[in-house]
C-alpha cells in the first residue's frame, strides 16, 4: 500500500533457504530514493503474508498460513523502532484463514478468506468478528474493495462475487465468468465494479452485478489479471501477466473505457515474470508503485512509474 505520493510499503514472502527467514517488509518515505527493510518478527520462517493494508496509524499484515493479523505503528516502522504484535482473535481457522484486507480507517476494516468467510474489525488490536461464515458463498475469497462503510464487494474462486450495502449483511450475485477464479475487484460506485480474472479477462458491471460486460484491452483473454486499482474516477491501472511469462501494467484515463500498456514513449518496463500488486494515490494519480516477481522466478521486483 501507499500512504501518499512519497511513502510506500511492499512485502516479500518468507525465505526458504537454510536458515529460513520470516517475511520482509520493504518501505520508503522518499519515493524510493532510499529503501528500508525490516522483518515481521511475529510471522514464522515458514509463514507467508497474504495481504497488507494501512489501518489508521498501523500497518497491518494478514497471513493465510498463520491465520492471524500482524501490526505495528507506521511511524515506528519508518523510524526502525517498531514492535510487531500478532492477534488471531475472531478468526475461524483453518476453514476461514484470511486472504485479503481492505480498510477505510482504524474503525472500519474488512478481511476476506477461505470458505467465503468475511470478517470485520472496529479495532484491529482487538481482533475481528465474523460477518459471514461462508453463507453467501463457500468459495475462497481473494480480494475485497469498497467505497464507504456500507458498500463493499469481494470476489474469489469459481466466479464468486459477494457484496453488502449496509457493511454487515452479505449476499451473492452471479459473477461474470463461470468456473473462473476472480482475482481482483475495484468498486467505483455502489453500482459500478471492475473485476479481473485468472483467464486474463476484465469485466465490469454498472448494475451491481445483475449484468456483466467484458472490457477488452491489448492482450486480453490470455494470461492473468492480478490487480485493478483506480487513483481517481478516470485514472486507473491494471496488473496483467502475459505469456513469457511477462508482467505488464496497463492504464486507463477514461474511467476504464479503454486501456493502454505502460510505459508510454520509448521506455520499457524492467523485465519481470508478473506484477502482483499496484499502489496509487488520488493525490498523485500519475504516480504508481508496483511489486511482483522478477524475471528469474525467485527474486522480488519493485517498480515506480511516473
Amino acid at each position: 500500500p501507499s500512504t501518499g505520493c512519497q511513502t510506500f510499503f511492499a512485502i516479500t514472502e518468507q525465505q526458504v533457504a537454510s536458515p529460513g527467514l520470516p517475511a520482509e517488509l520493504i518501505f520508503s518515505e522518499d519515493a524510493g530514493a532510499t529503501i528500508g527493510e525490516t522483518n515481521i518478527t511475529t510471522l514464522g520462517a515458514d509463514e507467508d503474508p497474504s495481504g497488507m493494508a494501512c489501518v489508521g496509524t498501523n500497518l497491518v499484515v494478514i497471513s493465510n498460513d498463520d491465520c492471524g493479523v500482524h501490526y505495528a505503528p507506521i511511524a515506528d516502522i519508518l523510524l526502525g523502532t517498531e514492535v510487531w504484535t500478532r492477534t488471531a482473535v475472531g478468526f475461524e481457522c483453518p476453514a476461514g484463514a484470511p486472504n485479503a484486507i481492505f480498510s477505510l480507517g482504524s474503525a472500519f476494516t474488512w478481511i476476506v478468506g477461505d470458505g467465503g468467510y468475511v470478517y470485520f474489525s472496529a479495532d484491529i488490536a482487538a481482533g475481528v468478528a465474523v460477518q459471514n461464515a461462508g453463507v453467501a458463498t463457500t468459495e475462497d475469497l481473494n480480494d475485497i474493495h469498497g467505497i464507504d462503510e456500507n458498500n463493499l464487494v469481494a470476489v474469489g474462486a469459481n466466479n464468486a462475487v459477494v457484496f453488502t450495502t449496509d457493511g454487515e449483511n452479505w449476499g451473492s450475485v452471479t459473477g461474470p465468468n463461470p468456473a473462473t477464479v476472480l482475482n481482483a475487484v475495484w468498486m467505483k460506485s455502489a453500482l459500478e465494479w471492475f473485476v479481473g480474472d485468472a483467464g486474463g479477462q476484465l469485466w465490469y458491471t454498472r448494475d451491481a452485478g445483475a449484468t456483466w460486460t467484458e472490457k477488452t484491452f491489448p492482450g486480453s483473454g490470455a494470461g492473468v489479471i492480478r490487480d485493478v486499482v483506480f487513483a481517481t474516477p478516470t485514472v486507473g491501472y491494471m496488473a496483467h501477466s502475459a505469456a513469457g511469462p511477462a508482467g505488464r501494467i496497463l492504464r486507463t484515463i477514461d474511467g476504464g473505457n479503454s486501456w493502454y500498456v505502460l510505459p508510454e514513449g520509448t521506455t520499457t518496463l524492467p523485465a519481470n515474470d508478473y506484477i502482483n500488486s499496484i499502489a496509487v494515490s488520488g493525490e498523485c494519480p500519475n504516480d504508481l508503485y508496483a511489486g511482483g516477481l522478477a524475471d528469474d522466478a525467485s527474486d522480488g521486483f519493485l517498480v515506480k512509474g511516473a
